[in-house]
């Protein structure tokens, strides 16, 4: 289980309210209990893990330097994840090795595929699965990755990729109908293996 689940959401927000407070002891619990997810998201953007670190480092300091103005926040992980995907784009962007991660717009409304999901990706073994994934266009993977693996809503996702709501829905509808597509494809090369294998 993950640092941040062991925690409630309020007394996450009751010790993020002490933090804004100047309390150090509830900024480094802060700091412990999303880290882990913070860091993981960051590898979605790049596989530079310095330059990760480097932005999460980044991040508690000016959060930390203006924690006095932060009392408003109410939905802490989003805005956490919104501000490190900020410091990462900027920071590659400084270093001009920055692929836009911006794909083709899409429409279409979304059906619900949430339990699809979910089971998928408890029963498929892992690198089947995880390969699908990495062949989706980035903004699908990263709308996937924040819905399934952080279990935030459309809201909150959108709210951390600068989208619409509707824009997100529709990466998570093509990005499922993509990895569904796949794995049907790969079930019907295993089937084929295993009817070669027994001739």
């Amino acid at each position: 289980m993950k640092n941040s689940e062991r925690l409630s959401e309020s007394y996450l927000i009751t010790r993020w309210q002490q933090f804004c407070a100047g309390d150090k002891s509830a900024f480094g619990e802060l700091t412990e209990a999303n880290y882990p997810a913070l860091y993981h998201y960051g590898t979605r953007f790049t596989t530079d893990r310095d330059l990760i670190k480097d932005c999460l480092q980044d991040l508690f300091l000016e959060i930390w330097e203006k924690r006095e103005t932060l009392s408003y926040i109410g939905a802490i992980k989003p805005y956490l994840f919104q501000s490190l995907r900020n410091n990462i784009i900027r920071r590659i962007r400084r270093q001009s090795v920055f692929s836009d991660i911006r794909d083709d717009d899409v429409q279409d409304d979304i059906s619900p595929e949430s339990d699809w999901i979910v089971q998928e990706t408890d029963q498929l073994t892992s690198q089947l699965l995880k390969q699908a994934i990495e062949a989706l266009p980035k903004r699908q993977k990263e709308a996937l990755y924040l819905k399934y693996y952080e279990n935030l809503s459309y809201e909150e996702i959108a709210a951390v990729m600068g989208l619409q709501r509707q824009a997100v829905a529709n990466y998570l509808q093509y990005g499922i109908q993509k990895l569904r597509d796949y794995w049907q494809h790969t079930a019907i090369l295993f089937a084929l293996c295993a009817e070669i294998s027994w001739h």
